[in-house]
């Protein structure tokens, strides 16, 4: 999965998640809008690696949802697969973690980091091959850098 399949796909998963997703149309045009112009193949390839599903609401409109439980998460998916494929080391020093990728991806890396929800992180600086993550202390950077570490694999 190239990086920028990885952001493409975190847009349309947080398009998605605002309920408003009726059409892949309207999908498109919010790519669009974001200076990413698809083809409809690749936009229901996203949709079908999301786990996307058209659903009726109660008032009867037709919407996509995604799914909600932990292991089918979107976001959390598209997370670990980014840090699968640019992380090339991770390192707690201090109160902080290092965490080393390929060229060009720390930003997708810091975004990914965001998305695993970890609560000892204070805040991180991306920089284009290096993510530094700041914790409360160095046990907890410790802690962060192990959780990091078990999703590379």
């Amino acid at each position: 999965m190239t990086k920028a399949t990885i952001q493409r796909q975190k847009l349309i998963a947080d398009f998605i998640d605002t309920g408003k997703v009726s059409s892949q149309n309207q999908l498109k045009g919010v790519l669009k809008k974001n200076g990413i112009i698809i083809t409809q193949a690749t936009l229901s390839r996203d949709l079908s690696e999301l786990g996307a599903v058209k659903k009726r609401l109660n008032n009867g409109r037709l919407v996509y949802l995604l799914p909600k439980n932990q292991d089918n998460n979107a976001q959390l998916k598209i997370a670990k697969k980014a840090l699968k494929d640019f992380v090339i080391d991770v390192e707690p020093v201090s109160n902080q973690v290092v965490i080393k990728t390929t060229t060009a991806a720390a930003q997708v890396i810091a975004d990914s980091v965001d998305n695993l929800y970890i609560e000892d992180i204070i805040g991180s600086i991306a920089g284009d091959n290096v993510v530094l993550i700041i914790t409360p202390s160095e046990v907890k950077a410790k802690e962060v850098a192990e959780i990091i570490d078990n999703n590379l694999q």
